[in-house]
Parts: structure tokens; C-alpha cells; sequence
């Protein structure tokens, strides 16, 4: 009964998780934390499998037998984890690194469990009978996930991201990285048996079309250059032993009809206009989106982590004493939106969102070198190429077509996945298919209860007590899985709701909100800070004449900051939010501007490149009347970013309060110059024009 309870944990996962989409603040945490639920149930259900045994001596003398061929065959597992542990005790933020960060959580709890999963996979999936139910799963899931994407204009509007639908993963691109996953699994189910009954196929040929209908409107183009790769190593595959000329004819063609399209569109007048417009094929113009688009954005992106990975600098401002480690080890997982922040380049505030997160390169290769070092980067490539070696040996020895094209799907997926994450990061669904398949891949352990003789049975009593261990062992399990994971969901959704009553300004409501999240999980510090951002704002709305009030929430989201700083001292948005909040705390009591100082400079040492911070620090002098203090402020953000048309405005204002009517003029052309649009700017020079 456990191994079917297992069994079952696999394939709920890969069938309801990429479904799971839950409302709530962070969209990929539903799906996480039920995944992570899941992973913990298998695992309990596998101890009570293991120590049930009536053998006395069943669990240590066959493990012993075991072990070496068990070792020989998922030891690379244990290289991963070892960096993944190694990387998590040196971490610059260690609650980072255990849970993950507030909006990826992808920390090393999440990565373990991950290894489990795989390890569960390997230990009891031995028959055709499950790999066929894995594949029905498999192909159920992607094939509600590609309909949502489909129905998705028609049925929920636009997309709030972009014009381009993401289905239940919320982004067109984890949606295609997760479909071109799939794809090489429903091909495979195609060549099954089973599948040769009419019903079967005529389903399964649909679910194709649903798939590759939801990859075009998604128009992802690092997935689809994944898709590319997939299919041309699936297609090898299963092709190679009788149609090898054929194939290699085809891809030859196919390839060199692409590379003549993607010139013929990168030209001046290559490719007629027309033809340049269609879905997709507009995707392939490169050369215009490596100027303006997010082609380029990506491109700023490489090379400011090209220069983290190279210089290995020090992001920890009172010292790092694993400094010397990082290029080995990392800076410790999900660390990224700590690191990044050092050498954010600030021509990204010109072309996206200033306030848009970058706690990702977009590229897998140099997020792993960033965070795990080395080692991780080493660890990961060697559970490649083993898993690359385990899956061409089984495919020389598969006899058919159907086993070979089961072979071939999780290697063609894992190269699609793997080629996607150059131009993006790996999630929850496509982390969890590309542990699937590396399961799929690596040979099984021989069972380890395989009832040899000679083994002394336990006495009644003694089998009682095992039992008694083995279901506390369960219970233990399950209760950390309701306590973490089901709470994180509940929790999540309840941060949501908090958030959106806060931009309806109901913030009385959205802390009651927060304090049921915090009491649910009171680690995560991002809670404590919109918690502290409600009494903030609630303080800002009260009138002049309530002081003693406005003093109490002040005060209340002092104490909501200085938590959020236990958990995560080196969080640029706790130290620059408590910097807001001691400003406003200083027009009430000026002996609270020190405060607000040190916390512009400590979030200034994070984030030296942020000219917003010093325009803002150089607010706080201006509302003080600190004139010169301002000013040089302001010319601090306009020396990290020349092109920042508010700081200019903002000088303008300073000299104007100076009486250097010169100078201020000079400021407001300087801003109207780099923002034509900017009517405060107009209104100013125009009001100077007329005091003349």
C-alpha cells in the first residue's frame, strides 16, 4: 500500500502542480508549496514501507547490499546536494538560502526535497505498468495547462504582464518552458501500444495540436529554440537506426531554411514586411530587439553578471568572511537579488520598469555560477553528462520503438530545458519535469527489502516497537508538511488579499491580514515588511491633529521593520523602506533624520548603483531645508546615471530655494531636455520666464 501511496504522490505532482494557481501574492508559491507537500507525503508513506519489514535484520543488512550499486547509480545526486549544502552554510543570507527567497523560493529546503523526489522515483518506479500511468499523467497535465493558455483571452482577459498569454504558469515564458517538456513525452506516448486504438491516438494527436497552438500564441522564443533542440534530438533518437539519411537530410534543410529566415529578417530589407509581421516569425528579429527590446535588457543583464563572476565582489558591507570562498561556493542560494543589486546597471530604469526586481540573469548557467560557485556549476554538469551516458545506454539496448522513444523523451526534454535556461530560470513545473527525467534516466537501485533468507524474524514486541517508530517518523513528516508548506499556501493567499486592500488604501484591514500570515509562517520576513509599509502609510493618512496616534503606528512599523532586518539584514528594500519611514518620522521629530541617513547608506552600500535612492535621501535634505546637503546628492545619482531627468528637476528646485536662478534654469532644461514630456519642468521654466 505505501509504494502505491508513493506512487500516487508522483503522479498527482505532475499532473495537478503545473494546474495549481492559486490567488495569492507570489503565483509560483501555490505550486511550490504543494509540490514540496507532496514530495514529504512520499516520503513518509516510503519510511513506513521500509520499517515495516518483519525481518530483523532487513533494514541495515539490505541496505548494506544495496548501497554500493545504489551509490554506483545516483551518486551524482549526492555531488549536487553536497554543493547545495556547502553553498547554504556559507551563505551571505542563510534564511534566504533555507527557504528561498520571498518571490522565487527556491532555497536549498526546496532543492533537497527536489533530490528526494528523484531518489523516491528511482526506488519504485520498476514496471511498464507505471510508466504508463506516469505518461497518461504527464500528458493530462500539459494538456489542461496548454488549454488554459488557449482559452485564456476569451475566458480571463489579457494578460496583466503582457499581450502574450502564460496560462496557469502567469508568463508566456514559464509557460512554453514548461510545454516544450511535455512535447517529447506526448510523442513518445504516440509509439505506446495502448496507443494504437483509434480513441487513443485521435486524443493524443489533439493534445499535440493543443500543445504547439499554445507555444505559438505564447511566442517565447528561448523556448521555442529549445523546442527546436528537443525535437531534433527526439526525432534523432527514435529515427536514427533505420532512417538516418532521411533525418539527417531533414534537419540539414530545416536548419538552413531557419538560419536563412533569421538573416533574411535581421537585414535591411531582407524580408518583405509582410512576412516579417506574422506571430512568430517577428520573434526571430533579433538585431531590432538586441536594441530596444528585452533582447537587450538581457544582454545589460550577462554582461553586469559577467563582471560578479569575474570579480567575485564583497556584498556584505560590515565583511564577508567566506569572501575567499565565493568563486568556489557561491554566494549561497537564492541570493541573486542581493548580489545583482551591486552592479545593477542603470540603464535597465530606461528601458523597463525602475521598480521591476532583478534577482535573475536570465541565463541558468551564470545564476548557478553566481549563487553555488563553481562547485554547483561543476556538480550539475557531471549529473548531465551521467545522465546523458545512462539514457544512450539505454537507448542502444531498447528493442522497439516504443522503448526507445521512452528513452528518448526525457533526454530530448532536459535538452530543451536546458537550452531554454539560457534566456530564462527554471521554476517549479519545469524543475520538477527536469527531475523527473533525470530519474527517468538514471538505472534503479535494486529493491532493498528483497527478502533474502537467513534473516532472524522480530518477536511480536519488536515489530510493534518498528511500527511505533515508523509512524512517528510519518507523523513527523506530515506535520512539518501541514506546518510549512500547506500554511505557506493559506499564508500566501492571505498577503494577496493584504496587498490588494493596501492599494485600496484599507490598511487597517491588510495588517489584520499580515498578522494571520506571520502567525502562519514567522520566518518570512517580506510579511513583517508590508506589515511595517501598512502602519507606515496609515500614519501618513491620519490628520495633523491626531500626533499621539500618528506616533503609535509610526512606532509600530518600527518594530515591523526592525523584524524584517533580524531575518534578512542585507534586503535592500527593508533598509531602504526603514530609510522612508525615519524620513517622515523626522518632520515630526527631527532627532529620527539620523536614522533615516543610516539607512539610505546602508541600502546605498547594496545597491551603489541606484541613482533613485540618493534623489531620495536628497528629498529628505530638501524637505529639511538642507539645501547643499541635496544638491550633492543629486549630483550623486546624476553621476551613477547621467540620463536620470529627476535628479536634474530635482536640482532645479534646490538652486531655485538658493536663489541661483542660473543654475536652477540650467537644471530644468537639462530635465526637460531628457524628458520632453515633463510638464513640472515646463511649468517651472515657464514660471522663471515670467518673474523676469
Amino acid at each position: 500500500m505505501a509504494s502505491l501511496g508513493v506512487e500516487a504522490g508522483w503522479l498527482i505532482a505532475v499532473a495537478v502542480v503545473p494546474l495549481f494557481n492559486l490567488n495569492g501574492l507570489v503565483y509560483d508559491e501555490p505550486r511550490s508549496a504543494l509540490f514540496r507537500a507532496l514530495v514529504l507525503v512520499m516520503l513518509a508513506l516510503h519510511l513506513i514501507a521500509r520499517l515495516q519489514s518483519n525481518s530483523h535484520t532487513s533494514l541495515l543488512a539490505s541496505a548494506r547490499r544495496g548501497a554500493n550499486v545504489f551509490l554506483r547509480n545516483t551518486w551524482p545526486l549526492f555531488l549536487v546536494a553536497a554543493s547545495l549544502i556547502l553553498s547554504t552554510l556559507t551563505s551571505i543570507s542563510p534564511v534566504d538560502s533555507v527557504w528561498g527567497s520571498f518571490f522565487r523560493g527556491q532555497g536549498v529546503y526546496l532543492a533537497l526535497l527536489q533530490i528526494i523526489w528523484v531518489i523516491l522515483i528511482v526506488t519504485y518506479l520498476r514496471s511498464p505498468a507505471q510508466r504508463r500511468r506516469l505518461l497518461l499523467a504527464i500528458v493530462i497535465g500539459g494538456t489542461l495547462t496548454a488549454i488554459t493558455a488557449i482559452v485564456e483571452p476569451f475566458v480571463f482577459g489579457e494578460n496583466w504582464l503582457t499581450w502574450r498569454p502564460g496560462g496557469t504558469q502567469g508568463n508566456p515564458i514559464f509557460l512554453s518552458g514548461y510545454l516544450i517538456m511535455v512535447l517529447p513525452f506526448m510523442l513518445a506516448a504516440l509509439v505506446e501500444p495502448w496507443a494504437r486504438k483509434k480513441i487513443a491516438r485521435t486524443s493524443l494527436i489533439v493534445a499535440v495540436i493543443f500543445q504547439l497552438a499554445a507555444l505559438v500564441l505564447a511566442q517565447s522564443r528561448g523556448p521555442l529554440l529549445g523546442a527546436v533542440a528537443g525535437g531534433l534530438l527526439f526525432a534523432g533518437l527514435l529515427l536514427w537506426q533505420r532512417h538516418r539519411r532521411l533525418l539527417i537530410a531533414g534537419a540539414l534543410i530545416g536548419l538552413i531554411g531557419l538560419s536563412v529566415l533569421t538573416i533574411g529578417l535581421n537585414l535591411p530589407g531582407g524580408i518583405s514586411s509582410s512576412l516579417s509581421s506574422l506571430p512568430v516569425i517577428n520573434r526571430l528579429n533579433f538585431a531590432q530587439d538586441a536594441q530596444t527590446g528585452t533582447g537587450r535588457v538581457r544582454l545589460i543583464l550577462w554582461q553586469a553578471v559577467g563582471r560578479v563572476i569575474t570579480t567575485w565582489p564583497s556584498v556584505v558591507p560590515a565583511g564577508d568572511v567566506w569572501h575567499f570562498l565565493r568563486p568556489v561556493l557561491g554566494y549561497g542560494l537564492d541570493t541573486a537579488a542581493i548580489v545583482y543589486m551591486q552592479v545593477y546597471p542603470p540603464e535597465l530604469g530606461h528601458i523597463e520598469d525602475p521598480s521591476s526586481m532583478w534577482d535573475r540573469a536570465h541565463n541558468e548557467g551564470l545564476d548557478v555560477l553566481t549563487m553555488q560557485g563553481g562547485l554547483g556549476l561543476l556538480a550539475y554538469g557531471v549529473l548531465g553528462l551521467v545522465c546523458a551516458r545512462r539514457g544512450l545506454q539505454q537507448w542502444r539496448a531498447s528493442e522497439s520503438l516504443a522503448q526507445r522513444a521512452w528513452i528518448a523523451a526525457p533526454l530530448a526534454a532536459l535538452a530543451a530545458h536546458v537550452v531554454e535556461v539560457q534566456f530564462a530560470f527554471t521554476l517549479t513545473t519545469t524543475g520538477m519535469l527536469a527531475w523527473l527525467c533525470v530519474a527517468l534516466l538514471l538505472t534503479r537501485p535494486p529493491a532493498l527489502d528483497d527478502g533474502r533468507q537467513g534473516d532472524a524474524q522480530l518477536s511480536d514486541q519488536q515489530q510493534r516497537i518498528k511500527l511505533l517508530v515508523s509512524v512517528a517518523g510519518a507523523i513527523v513528516i506530515i506535520i512539518v508538511a501541514l506546518r510549512v508548506d500547506v500554511a505557506s499556501i493559506w499564508a500566501n493567499a492571505l498577503a494577496g488579499e493584504a496587498r490588494a486592500l493596501d492599494q485600496n488604501q484599507a490598511w487597517q484591514k491588510s495588517i489584520d491580514r499580515y498578522d494571520q500570515a506571520i502567525e502562519l509562517i514567522p520566518w518570512q520576513a517580506a510579511y513583517q515588511q508590508f506589515r511595517g509599509e501598512a502602519f507606515y502609510n496609515l500614519a501618513r493618512a491620519l490628520p495633523a491633529d491626531q500626533p499621539e496616534l500618528r506616533v503609535k503606528l509610526l512606532e509600530a512599523a518600527e518594530r515591523a521593520l526592525a523584524t524584517a532586518r533580524r531575518w534578512l539584514p542585507l534586503d535592500l528594500e527593508v533598509n531602504s523602506n526603514s530609510g522612508v519611514l525615519y524620513a517622515f518620522w523626522s518632520d515630526i521629530d527631527p532627532a529620527r533624520l539620523p536614522l533615516a541617513e543610516t539607512y539610505y547608506r546602508r541600502a546605498f552600500a547594496l545597491a551603489p548603483t541606484a541613482a533613485a535612492l540618493r534623489d531620495d535621501l536628497g528629498h529628505v535634505y530638501h524637505n529639511h531645508g538642507r539645501y547643499p546637503e541635496a544638491l550633492d546628492q543629486y549630483a550623486a545619482a546624476l553621476k551613477i546615471d547621467p540620463k536620470f531627468s529627476a535628479a536634474y528637476f530635482d536640482s532645479g528646485l534646490a538652486y531655485q530655494a538658493l536663489g541661483q536662478r542660473v543654475e536652477a534654469r540650467q537644471a530644468f532644461q537639462a530635465a526637460l531636455q531628457l524628458a520632453p514630456d515633463c510638464e513640472a519642468c515646463r511649468t517651472q521654466l515657464q514660471s522663471m520666464n515670467n518673474d523676469q
